[in-house]
């Protein structure tokens, strides 16, 4: 699937990056060497993500931010995949059958969308588009990438319960 994708529909990219793929990983074209040569973000991530902004859990998400610095993981990829992981969330609610029924992430797509209004997933979808213009002016990727997670924390309908109390205020 991540070679699948890549390429954006070009047939000589494709078989340029599986001969890089085979390449790569000795002779195999496993998953992980895949994602490695790619620079592409595991999508556990990305699910964490979302499962904590479901449940209005900032530190999980800084902790799963945390968890991707550690592994030196590109924010900006990870705001690019997670834009198509929403992109993805948003057709299985709109079109029945837009995930292949033998497509590994179709569970979580199912769930996410499910779990998520559609109107969420437009919001999110949007936030994680300016995110990913706004990393370069930010002061580092980490921050710019935070940033993009706490915006979509704050802006989370019915994310008053999500907002720290302010000092004094009970």
């Amino acid at each position: 699937t991540l070679l699948a994708r890549a390429p954006h529909g070009s047939m000589r990219d494709s078989l340029s990056l599986l001969d890089q793929a085979i390449a790569h990983g000795g002779g195999r074209v496993e998953q992980q060497a895949v994602r490695a040569m790619l620079g592409s973000v595991e999508q556990e991530y990305l699910h964490d993500i979302l499962s904590a902004l479901q449940r209005r859990d900032g530190a999980a998400m800084m902790a799963v931010a945390d968890r991707m610095a550690e592994r030196s993981l590109s924010f900006e990829i990870a705001l690019q995949e997670l834009a198509t992981f929403l992109h993805r969330i948003a057709l299985a609610q709109t079109v029945t059958d837009a995930i292949a029924a033998d497509d590994p992430e179709r569970a979580a797509i199912e769930a996410f969308a499910a779990g998520l209004g559609a109107e969420e997933i437009q919001l999110l979808y949007q936030i994680v588009l300016h995110g990913r213009q706004d990393i370069g002016l930010a002061p580092d990727d980490y921050a710019g990438f935070t940033m993009a997670l706490m915006r979509m924390l704050a802006f989370m309908p019915d994310g008053d319960a999500a907002q720290p109390a302010k000092p004094g205020v009970v």
